[in-house]
């Protein structure tokens, strides 16, 4: 389900002299060019996509479904099983279903690095249990609803480094609503990243690793929830 583009589009020339599009884009208040260079709307299978653990996962109607709330556990990590490398703009839209138990919209982000191949060639022993993905490198961003100092419910995004499970930046914000579709981008540009929601930039952290190169992977836990349009693009300009 690709948007229409609200944004200008340019002509760029690649180092092999082929024309690529870029696209001009504002990202809370700051301005990025961007390439697109992966694309998927969920309307086909789920060829390029390794889920792990006990959710169910399927496709509904061009959306990737995901049902951890039901039953004990119900915890999936999805990667795609595509690696990506260098400064880029990981995007997606998701929506809470009303049932879910929890409101984890979670990513582990530049996994592997460099070992991706291996990450991948070990699936088998993984369950998606949480631990097991705090073993090697990645950025792990978790955004979820709770309740905040101030005893009131609030969005809470942590920001932390793997191999480690190490605290890198904590923030509260208002909370995800049920229901609704939000934006979710991550700009990497290691050891920089920065995460927006609805546009709205929520909180940056210089990372004390730089992971170049990796997997990204949708995290879940106790929660109904559905995706489209995962997008990532180089960085062109910044």
């Amino acid at each position: 389900m690709r948007p229409i583009a609200c944004f200008l589009i340019m002509a760029a020339i690649t180092a092999a002299g082929a024309a690529a599009e870029t696209s001009s884009r504002m990202l809370g208040n700051r301005s990025v060019v961007l390439e697109e260079i992966y694309y998927e709307d969920f309307e086909g299978g789920l060829d390029d996509w390794l889920p792990e653990g006990s959710a169910a996962v399927s496709l509904n109607r061009g959306w990737l479904e995901v049902d951890g709330a039901g039953g004990e556990g119900g915890y999936t990590t999805i990667w795609c099983r595509t690696p990506f490398e260098g400064p880029q703009l990981v995007e997606y839209d998701v929506r809470l279903m009303s049932r879910s138990m929890e409101s984890n919209v979670n990513m582990f982000l530049l996994a592997g690095n460099p070992d991706v191949e291996g990450l991948l060639a070990t699936t088998a022993s993984r369950d998606g249990s949480y631990g097991q993905y705090h073993e090697f490198p990645n950025y792990l961003i978790t955004i979820l609803n709770g309740t905040s100092p101030e005893k009131r419910e609030q969005l809470r995004l942590r920001m932390r480094l793997d191999p480690g499970f190490e605290l890198v930046e904590e923030g509260w914000f208002e909370p995800l609503t049920f229901g609704r579709v939000h934006h979710v981008a991550y700009l990497l540009e290691p050891p920089k990243v920065s995460v927006y929601l609805d546009n709205r930039l929520l909180g940056s952290a210089v990372y004390g690793k730089t992971y170049t190169r990796g997997l990204h992977g949708l995290r879940i836990w106790r929660t109904h929830s559905i995706y489209d349009n995962f997008r990532v693009s180089r960085i062109v300009e910044h």
